[in-house]
């Protein structure tokens, strides 16, 4: 609303005007222009509470009376010449300066008239292309599908928003070759990206949301770092370095979810080297820079490590990896018939002899010559196929460009990926001036992990396989192209993600920053859980489970379970049960996480008293951290008559397993294994009750606890014989 462009931009006349039509434009050149400047100037008055808009109504007073003023004149003057069509497009610009204001003031309805003259006439000149006319009806179009898009009214707003797309990406060259002008065309643009994807994220349709967050940011980064931007414009509207770098986080977690891991490396990456850089791209240094890096390497680190789940999934999946990721099938599209398309009314629900404004004036009748530029109809769902397509990563062979150019010469934020030698990937998102920096830190980041993933074997090479129709069977898709199946590729991913987390750490301590520092320590924590997948060797897997403890054990000492009951839950119940894995696979040698049959280790030898001893302790230690965990729901040690659905299944296995830990103590005297069998027994019959008295703990979908509620009851119909006999040996 503040920044109006001049009035006086146009050539003069070859002949000097008379009359009416010299009043016209003496009025253009002289009147107007000193009337803009006090409606700036009160406009950038700030008013009190008591009277918000107090100074913004004294301004539209201003422009009504010129308005009016206007039309006067050009009802005196002659209708065709150059004079006529700069009066006729000032007019037009009014209104919409008019619904600006009264958007503003929060009179949404009357703005929408304004909007929609303005926008009428507009597309109704003669002189559509010329830029002001042109720049002034993408104005339109951004500001009706904003109106529609804040009140819900999502699909009206699209039929705006992607005529502005449309009308942007078909632009005159006379826009093109002219940079002030195809900035200024660009800026809208932009303005459209952001409405787009608030629309799409409405519509529950969340890729396209993405695609067109990303193609705003990489509007907004070309424009910021534009040589063309003029030193008085930055200072006015300073690009937010720090907030374009936390939108790139941010965007990573959607495509992590999608399984698209090149794109969301792609944008952290790119947010790392924006930190680096930023002085020597966008010329200025973000505030509290440490922190920001230290953001990058944490999400970073977080990425990598939920990379390598995602090399689990595709390993325990083969084929199928990326489907069970996404957590359900993406549905076949759907054959729709072709509707008729969207077309403009220029109606508003205010234009009734009730709601219409005296200020706004009546319809012109002229009729509008629609083009390829401003189409009377726009097919939304067409529009949306062609954004479908570049919204996923794709590897087909069309424009090696870095930038995509579609139909029209569409020019789209998607640029190419080479992630490794003669391996490229087409991805959603592209930022032109960090490119070849981004491509390189990924190539050199994934260099490990390439050498070790296992090559796709070529089609000629492929064996097929018969069905039992004697047919060949299709071969089985390749994992995708950022997984590989093999521990050795799933090590490269996980030095990665601890390289980032340990640089993370350098600045998250835990003085000062609790929370990061102990959700940082988590994740490593899970990254060596998830890297047991792939071990078969017992001596590693032993090392692996200790250095969890060692990790994690120290925080419970030092942490206040009454500010952080959350963590002190969680890290001593991953404690516990990491102790008791580590029991399982001293005294019977089995792997948590073994993912391929593998020949199973004698026992050890519980009678040798060292052995014994050792056992013991590490069951004695879970079953202090199990006891941790539980005491953590007894307030003020009363033990709750029910545990709330979320937490009642961790409780009562945490409970379960320590009533099996007393019940598994080896070499001790036959006394105290009696009294660790009553507890047990106790344990097993609390269960049992707890599970009479709340028998929706079998059937509730968060809970499920039926089968363990049976082995319960077996434990304990079991468990007073086995202590009558010990009972009966101690004798």
């Amino acid at each position: 609303i503040l920044k109006h462009p001049p009035l006086h931009t146009y050539t003069s006349l070859t002949m000097a005007p008379t009359g009416d039509e010299a009043a016209l434009q003496q009025y253009l050149d002289k009147d107007l222009p000193k009337m803009m400047e006090e409606y700036d100037k009160l406009w950038e008055i700030p008013d009190d509470d008591d009277d918000p808009y107090k100074s913004k109504y004294a301004a539209r007073k201003i422009l009504e009376g010129a308005l009016k003023t206007l039309k006067d004149k050009l009802e005196e003057a002659p209708t065709e010449g150059e004079v006529a069509w700069r009066g006729q497009e000032a007019y037009a610009r009014f209104l919409l300066y008019l619904g600006k204001n009264y958007y503003y003031c929060e009179e949404v309805p009357t703005a929408e008239q304004f909007f929609n003259r303005a926008l009428k006439r507009y597309l109704a000149s003669p002189e559509r292309l010329h830029p002001q006319c042109f720049i002034s009806t993408q104005d339109c179009f951004n500001q009706l599908g904003m109106l529609w898009c804040q009140r819900q009214g999502h699909s009206q707003g699209m039929n705006y928003l992607r005529r502005a797309q449309i009308m942007f990406e078909k632009r005159p060259d006379s826009i093109r070759s002219d940079k002030v002008q195809n900035q200024r065309a660009a800026d809208n643009y932009t303005l459209t990206m952001f409405y787009l994807a608030q629309a799409y994220a409405a519509l529950n349709k969340p890729g396209l949301s993405a695609r067109f967050c990303a193609e705003t940011m990489s509007q907004q980064l070309d424009t910021n770092v534009s040589k063309d931007r003029s030193k008085e414009v930055k200072e006015k509207d300073p690009f937010d370095c720090k907030d374009w770098v936390r939108n790139c986080l941010s965007l990573s977690d959607f495509f992590v979810n999608e399984a698209m891991f090149w794109t969301a490396e792609y944008l952290l990456h790119s947010a790392n080297v924006m930190c680096e850089r930023s002085k020597e791209i966008c010329g200025i240094e973000p505030t509290n820079l440490e922190e920001l890096k230290a953001e990058c390497a944490r999400d970073t680190g977080n990425y990598y490590s939920t990379r390598l789940k995602f090399l689990k999934t595709c390993a325990q999946y083969p084929g199928h990896g990326e489907v069970v990721w996404r957590g359900e099938r993406k549905p076949p599209p759907a054959e729709k018939e072709k509707s008729e398309g969207s077309k403009l009314s220029f109606r508003c629900a205010a234009d009734s002899a009730k709601g219409k404004h005296e200020a706004v004036p009546d319809d012109i009748e002229t009729e509008i010559a629609w083009d390829d530029i401003f189409p009377e109809v726009v097919h939304l769902e067409d529009e949306e196929a062609d954004d479908n397509k570049l919204a996923e990563e794709t590897i087909d062979k069309v424009s090696e460009d870095s930038e995509m150019e579609g139909d029209g010469g569409k020019k789209r934020a998607v640029g190419w990926l080479e992630y490794a030698l003669n391996e490229k990937v087409r991805l959603p998102v592209h930022f032109s001036c960090l490119h070849h920096y981004v491509e390189r830190r990924i190539k050199r980041a994934n260099q490990g992990f390439i050498l070790e993933r296992p090559r796709p074997i070529a089609k000629d090479l492929v064996i097929e396989e018969i069905g039992e129709d004697g047919n060949p069977l299709p071969p089985p898709p390749p994992p995708p192209s950022c997984a590989g199946l093999s521990f050795e590729a799933a090590r490269e991913i996980f030095k990665l993600a601890n390289h980032y987390q340990l640089k993370a750490l350098e600045y998250y301590v835990l003085d000062g920053f609790v929370t990061d520092h102990v959700r940082i320590l988590q994740e490593i924590s899970q990254m060596y859980r998830t890297i047991l997948w792939w071990e078969l060797d017992h001596k590693r897997a032993g090392a692996i489970m200790k250095r969890r403890t060692r990790m994690l054990s120290p925080l419970l000492d030092v942490l206040n379970p009454k500010v952080y009951i959350a963590f002190w839950r969680q890290l001593s119940f991953e404690v516990a049960e990491v102790m008791q894995q580590h029991y399982e696979l001293r005294a019977h040698g089995k792997l948590p996480e073994a993912h391929a049959p593998i020949e199973a280790e004698e026992e050890a030898d519980v009678h040798q008293p060292k052995v014994a001893a050792q056992l013991n302790d590490i069951a004695q230690k879970s079953l202090k951290y199990f006891t941790t965990f539980i005491e953590s729901y007894h307030e003020r040690g009363v033990i709750p008559a029910k545990i709330d659905d979320d937490n009642a299944r961790v409780y009562l296995t945490a409970r379960l397993n320590r009533a099996r830990l007393r019940t598994k103590m080896v070499g001790l005297p036959k006394d105290t294994v009696i009294e660790l069998h009553k507890e047990a027994l106790n344990e097993y019959e609390w269960i049992v009750d707890y599970g009479a008295r709340n028998p929706d703990i079998i059937t509730h979908p968060e809970i499920h606890f039926g089968k363990e509620l049976e082995l319960c009851m077996e434990m304990a119909a079991m468990l007073p014989t086995k202590l009558s006999r010990l009972a009966a040996s101690r004798r």
